[in-house]
């Protein structure tokens, strides 16, 4: 089940990423799976959670609250700037993420 939803967070993941292929409603609906597919990660890995992890749950929510601003507030341009922003920063952190994760899956 939970190799399902590792697969399930990565398909969202990339076509969240790859907004100028699939265009703004894809990526509306796919970073919302995202975000509801990284609640329930959290919540399953919950016991093996630090604090970094817990950061990197708090900056996904924080980049889908400001696209969800952005995209309500759009006569302030200064929330999309900061919503790419933050988002470039997650997606760099959460290769991090991946990087550690599968270098302990291959020392077990």
């Amino acid at each position: 089940m939970k190799k399902i939803l590792n697969i399930a967070l990565l398909v969202s993941f990339l076509l969240t990423i790859l907004v100028p292929l699939t265009g703004i409603h894809i990526h509306k609906l796919a970073s919302v799976v995202f975000l509801l597919l990284s609640i329930v990660h959290t919540v399953t890995y919950r016991k093996k959670l630090g604090a970094k992890k817990y950061l990197l749950l708090t900056l996904v929510i924080v980049s889908f609250a400001t696209g969800l601003f952005g995209m309500i507030l759009d006569q302030y341009p200064v929330i999309l700037v900061l919503h790419r922003v933050i988002s470039i920063a997650v997606v760099f952190f959460m290769a991090i993420h991946i990087f550690v994760y599968h270098k302990k899956l291959k020392a077990k």
